[in-house]
C-alpha cells in the first residue's frame, strides 16, 4: 500500500488536514472510520408511564395548575419541566384550562 502523508491525503480528497487526522485517530482507536453515535441529549425525567399518567391527570383535571399536577405526580421536577411535558403531549393553557392543540401542532 502506498504510504501518503496526511497533507497528501487531505489534498487528494480536498478536505482539511485536521479532518484526515481525526479519521486516522478514529480508525486507530476504534478500528473503524464510522463516526461515533451522537449523544441523544439529556434524558427526560418523565418515563413513558409518567407521561401517560400526567396525560390522564390533565384530562381528568383540565383546570389544574402546574403546581397541582406536580404534587399529584411522583416526578420530582420543576414547573417549567411540567409545562414542557404538557406541551410535548399536545396540551396548552386556554382560559385557565388545559386543552389539546390540533394534531398538526402536536409533536
Amino acid at each position: 500500500m502506498d504510504r501518503q502523508s496526511m497533507g497528501q491525503i487531505a489534498k487528494r480528497f480536498r478536505i482539511p488536514k485536521g479532518t484526515v487526522q481525526n479519521i486516522l485517530e478514529r480508525y486507530r482507536d476504534a478500528g473503524t472510520v464510522e463516526p461515533k453515535p451522537q449523544n441523544a441529549g439529556r434524558k427526560s425525567v418523565f418515563s413513558k408511564q409518567a407521561l401517560k399518567a400526567l396525560e390522564r391527570d390533565v384530562e381528568k383535571h383540565p383546570d389544574a395548575t402546574l403546581e397541582e399536577l406536580r404534587q399529584r405526580s411522583r416526578v420530582q421536577a420543576s414547573l417549567v419541566t411540567f409545562h414542557n411535558a404538557l406541551k410535548k403531549l399536545g396540551f396548552h393553557r386556554k382560559k385557565k384550562r388545559y386543552v389539546r392543540t390540533s394534531n398538526d401542532e402536536r409533536i
